[in-house]
Parts: structure tokens; C-alpha cells; sequence
């Protein structure tokens, strides 16, 4: 056996390599795809990184987890007292805001408990971190263009912010499912640097091992099939918002003479109302008043 042989069989073995798989660029047509350790990071730590950096690293990673955790489920908490269960009636007063806010936050931790035990993926970013970038995404979405239109509109909508809440949400959990995402954070340029591992073409040694031409692979005779990477991971974050500042904005430019929908005042969907700004209704009243106030004024001069 050649030194070559030797070394490309002694890597082979030594390191974790897809033995099913071909790459023209590499010129190899078996073992291929070199599968990188998961826990590559945690073993840097514990067993190559000094012992007192390693754990001051890692202290930090589980604080970075803990703190991430606690303020997700005490704003889910939040949201659930203050947004959703003060709305169905009289039963939630500031009293006992804050002891129904505690409260939700015991099953919202055992649900969030689940779900990182339980849910697996194969996503490099990690089961349960790339779910939390994708609702932050979402959050993204639905959120921030409303927000802003409350502050920045002379008369915010009601119903623009809540159709625009909706498309930034549906967008971005269907531009999730449907936009080609590979892992590999590419984007769908040409040439065979760009192409993905195809399966084994060849039993034959590398073009470049010292060995008789007819044992090495001929790539014209023997071809690895090799499909180019498509990966657009970025623009379902970028398009949703842009869907729901474009919903927010038709809503508010067809309202712009009066409400379409009519909605209770004092309900889920009352109006934001900045300084001096004042419902219809307290409109009418000041009207009132002042048409009594004339009334009463000329009676008294006559």
C-alpha cells in the first residue's frame, strides 16, 4: 500500500467522514462529506481549553440560557394576565394582577420544560435555539410595524394594526415551511465549489493518489451527481415585517375618512389616544355640554 492510500485510509478512520458521498471540486469520489462533532464546542471546554476558562465559559453559556428562559416565560406570563385574562371581566384587578402573573408562569415553565426535553432536530443551530430565533422572528413581524405606526400615525387604527399583526405572523410561519433552507447558509451561486455532496460515484482511488491511471476515477465516465445549495434563511425575517407595514398601511389609508368596523368602546380593540387626542363619544359629550352651555347663556341675557 502507498503512502497515499495509507494516509487517506488512516484519515477515513480517524475522523468522522460520510463514506457515501462524492464532491467533484474535491476531486474525491467516496468519503467526501466530513460529518462535524455536535458537541465539538463542549469538548473544546472540558477537555482542550484550560480547566479555569473552560468553566467560566460555560458558567456563562447557562446564565446566557437561564437568563433568556426567565424573561421569555415572564413575558408570556405577563401577556397572559395583563393582555388576555383582564379582558374577560371583572374577575382581574391591579390587586391581583401581579399574583395571576406568577401564577401562569408555573404551567408556562413546565410547557417550555417539554419542549426543550422533548423536541429534537436536526438544525445546526439546535432544536430548541433555532425555535427561539423563530419567535423572535415572529415578534419581529407582528410587532414592531404596529408599534411603531401607533407613535408615528396621526390617528392610529385599531383594525390596521390588528390585520397587520396577522399577515407579519402568517408570512413568516409560512415563508418558514416553504423557502428552501439546507443548513448551510448559501446562497445559489454557480460553479462546483457550490454544490452540495452528491452519493459515491466511484469505487476508484482520487485522481490525485500515485497510482495507475486505470484504478483512478474518471469523473467524465463515472459522475457524481451534485446538486447546487439553495439556501434563503434570512429573507422570511426581512419579508414579513415588510408584509405587515404594507397591510398596515392600506388599512390605515382606507380608514383615513372613518372606521370601516366599528368596535366598543373601552373593548380589545379601543383606539390608542395620544395627548389632547379624545374618543367619539367624549367629542359628543363636549359638544353637548356646549350647546347646553349657549342655551343657558341666552336664556339668562334674554
Amino acid at each position: 500500500m502507498s503512502p497515499g492510500i495509507r494516509g487517506f485510509v488512516g484519515l477515513t478512520l480517524a475522523m468522522p467522514i460520510d463514506k457515501k458521498t462524492c464532491s467533484i471540486a474535491l476531486g474525491l469520489p467516496t468519503c467526501a462529506m466530513w460529518l462535524p462533532d455536535p458537541n465539538a464546542f463542549i469538548k473544546l471546554l472540558t477537555h482542550e481549553a484550560p480547566k479555569w476558562l473552560g468553566a467560566w465559559a460555560l458558567v456563562g453559556i447557562v446564565a446566557a440560557s437561564m437568563s433568556t428562559c426567565d424573561g421569555a416565560i415572564l413575558a408570556m406570563g405577563t401577556v397572559f394576565s395583563h393582555n388576555i385574562v383582564r379582558n374577560f371581566g371583572g374577575c382581574v384587578n391591579d390587586s391581583n394582577l401581579l399574583w395571576l402573573a406568577r401564577f401562569a408562569s408555573v404551567p408556562l415553565t413546565a410547557i417550555a420544560a417539554a419542549i426543550a426535553a422533548y423536541y429534537q432536530s436536526s438544525h445546526s443551530l439546535g432544536a430548541t435555539g433555532y425555535l427561539l430565533i423563530v419567535a423572535f422572528d415572529i415578534v419581529l413581524a407582528s410587532v414592531v410595524v404596529p408599534l411603531f405606526g401607533c407613535f408615528y400615525t396621526k390617528k392610529p387604527s385599531p383594525l390596521a394594526a390588528f390585520c397587520s399583526i396577522l399577515t407579519g405572523a402568517i408570512v413568516r410561519v409560512i415563508l418558514e415551511f416553504t423557502l428552501p433552507k439546507d443548513g448551510y447558509l448559501l446562497a445559489p451561486y454557480g460553479g462546483d465549489e457550490f454544490l452540495d455532496y452528491g452519493s459515491a460515484a466511484s469505487s476508484a482511488f482520487p485522481p490525485f493518489f500515485d497510482e495507475p491511471a486505470e484504478d483512478l476515477w474518471d469523473s467524465t465516465a463515472e459522475t457524481c451527481e451534485q446538486e447546487g445549495f439553495s439556501d434563503l434563511s434570512g429573507l422570511d425575517s426581512l419579508a414579513a415585517p415588510v408584509a405587515s407595514l404594507i397591510v398596515f398601511m392600506a388599512v390605515q389609508f382606507l380608514e383615513r375618512n372613518g372606521p370601516m368596523i366599528e368596535f366598543a368602546e373601552g373593548g380589545w380593540f379601543s383606539p390608542y389616544l395620544k395627548e389632547g387626542q379624545s374618543t367619539e363619544e367624549e367629542k359628543s359629550e363636549v359638544e353637548t355640554e356646549g350647546g347646553k352651555g349657549e342655551v343657558e347663556a341666552e336664556e339668562e341675557a334674554s
